[in-house]
């Protein structure tokens, strides 16, 4: 089956205006947090799920075990994040929590994401809102596939306003 020229250049806005957010959220969280991608992402997960182990959270920013542990080391060396005590009596897998200035980054984190995402939402009438809505959350499970990805694709959300009833990522399982 041929693509028509319309529908191509329609996939390559939609590939431009992807990358297009994830770069400005990302240049977002460096200027409100001074952070890189992957430490917002562990700030927000951790801030959003208290008590999450480095293995678990290795999984949700698709690091390497070795990676998260050393970033887990710079956050906790930043007084950002806290190793508490073993979970489950394993004293190898100790729970992950934020510090005071952790959860400062962590909200300053959300509102720089909602700033981005809302400068681009603030150009549509309420009824393209809510088409916008029907056909994302159509897509969304067409990109991202069973596994540590569904996980993945949330590194930033914000689990806050996050409707899990109504979530088409967490029904794909």
């Amino acid at each position: 089956m041929a693509t028509d020229k319309e529908t191509l250049r329609l996939e390559n806005l939609f590939g431009a205006m992807s990358l297009a957010l994830v770069d400005k959220m990302e240049r977002a969280f460096a200027d409100e947090t001074g952070l890189g991608p992957r430490a917002v992402a562990a700030i927000i997960q951790i801030g959003s799920e208290p008590g999450l182990t480095i293995e678990t959270l290795r999984r949700m920013i698709a690091l390497s075990h070795s990676a998260t542990v050393r970033l887990v080391d710079q956050l906790v060396a930043s007084d950002l994040v806290l190793r508490a005590g073993g979970i489950e009596g394993d004293k190898r897998a100790r729970s992950l929590q934020l510090t005071l200035a952790g959860q400062a980054l962590f909200d300053k984190s959300l509102t720089a994401r909602r700033a981005v995402i809302e400068r681009a939402f603030k150009t549509l009438e309420p009824e393209e809102t809510e088409q916008l809505g029907r056909l994302v959350e159509k897509l969304l499970p067409a990109l991202v596939d069973l596994g540590d990805d569904q996980d993945v694709v949330c590194r930033v959300c914000d689990q806050g306003v996050c409707d899990q009833d109504r979530c088409p990522i967490a029904f794909m399982s």
